[in-house]
């Protein structure tokens, strides 16, 4: 009797066991599925970050740039869009990278409209002999590329100037020496290389961008051979890749001469650690790193550029640019006759005016009201500067002076 009132009370306590569970179970799934129901409900109302940078792009456009007629900087976008974007998607945070790297340049390549969008300068390029330097940034690009000069019609009766007036590669030079860095501007500059093979320098920070691939290919596509200087890392080698197929936004890759860094270079170069494995070998492979290169790499080792000693360097450089071709312009002998004909001719112009300076007799009249005759002249036309209206001035005298003689 006593045993079975024992198992009676057991089977009831197991009974009643799985009773509760069960309705725990029962319980907690109605909770789940509350919840789910929630955030399922919650996120068939949350706008996402490229939904909301789609609407708030082309108003940050137009706000910046007065409707297209000004450049707009993408951060000055960023900056603009970004309370709009943060409000829509309930966000805390939105980074200018992310902004201006992915979600602009999505918004550019799938719908267009911002034809005045320009990025900030991420390096430069600079001109043998006239000094020129330009920012690598989309307008000032845009603006180097749209200056650039014929050059093939000299004009004998120019200003008396030792050098012809030029923007750009025409009769000046024809190649580009593009480091991956920049740093090396002074060396290169006093080294006299850039002068001795006729090469512009560019250089980057960091990663080429599309400003330099339009600006290199615009150039190459004007009989300028691009040459490329490179740490020997991955970096050094996705680099290469990025020159020749070209970037997001950009008009595309540009034929390049790499002159390294690469293996048989390094060697007796100081090595530094870095992170690498066997996973970075498809890429390597497909930037165009031998098995031997990528072995190496692949050791956790890389080579800079800054490794050589200066003097080292030019040499490096110098060696390299034979190497490759490199050679001191020389124009056609059409061009070179025009350009005679106009070293004469400024020749004949400086002993006119070196026979004018030694030539004695009373001064130049001057105007009495010349301070508000220019005054005057650069408040009706405030294109002028004040040395433009004097110049104006004295010539509108001289024509005076010739009609009454």
């Amino acid at each position: 009797m006593t045993r079975l009132k024992d198992d009676l009370s057991g089977a009831l306590k197991s009974v009643g066991k799985e009773w509760r569970r069960a309705k725990a179970d029962s319980g907690r799934k109605q909770r789940v599925g509350r919840t789910r129901l929630s955030y399922m409900r919650m996120r068939s109302t949350r706008v996402t970050i490229k939904d909301a940078a789609i609407e708030a792009i082309p108003e940050a456009y137009n706000a910046v740039s007065s409707n297209g007629r000004y450049w707009a900087n993408a951060r000055q976008i960023y900056y603009k869009a970004r309370p709009k974007i943060l409000e829509m998607t309930g966000r805390g945070h939105l980074s200018s990278q992310y902004f201006t790297q992915k979600l602009l340049k999505d918004y550019v390549e799938q719908h267009g409209g911002l034809a005045r969008l320009v990025y900030d300068d991420r390096g430069h390029i600079s001109e043998p002999y006239t000094g020129k330097v330009v920012g690598l940034g989309g307008a000032a690009v845009s603006t180097y590329i749209s200056q650039f000069t014929n050059g093939t019609a000299i004009n004998a009766m120019t200003l008396p100037e030792l050098r012809l007036r030029t923007v750009g590669p025409n009769l000046r030079y024809h190649g580009v020496l593009f480091i991956e860095k920049e740093g090396f501007d002074e060396i290169l500059r006093e080294s006299g290389l850039l002068k001795r093979f006729d090469l512009a320098l560019a250089s980057s920070k960091g990663m080429p961008v599309s400003a330099l691939c339009d600006a290199l290919g615009s150039l190459h596509g004007r009989g300028c051979t691009i040459y490329a200087l490179h740490d020997f890392d991955k970096s050094g080698f996705t680099m290469m890749k990025t020159l020749r197929r070209g970037t997001r936004g950009s008009r595309g890759g540009v034929e390049c001469q790499d002159l390294g860094l690469r293996l048989a270079d390094v060697e007796g170069l100081e090595t530094e650690a870095v992170e690498c494995s066997r996973k970075d070998e498809p890429e390597l492979t497909r930037c165009g790193a031998t098995p031997e290169e990528i072995a190496f790499l692949s050791e956790g080792q890389r080579v800079e550029l800054n490794a050589m000693e200066t003097e080292k360097f030019i040499e490096f450089v110098e060696r390299k640019l034979i190497e490759a071709g490199a050679t001191k312009l020389v124009p056609g002998e059409d061009v070179l006759q025009a350009a005679f004909r106009r070293a004469r001719m400024r020749r004949r112009i400086l002993d006119v005016i070196e026979e004018a300076k030694g030539q004695e007799g009373e001064p130049e009249p001057l105007p009495d009201d010349l301070q508000s005759r220019v005054q005057s002249l650069v408040a009706e036309q405030p294109e002028l500067s004040w040395d433009e209206a004097v110049w104006e001035i004295a010539e509108d005298q001289e024509d005076a002076a010739a009609a009454v003689g």
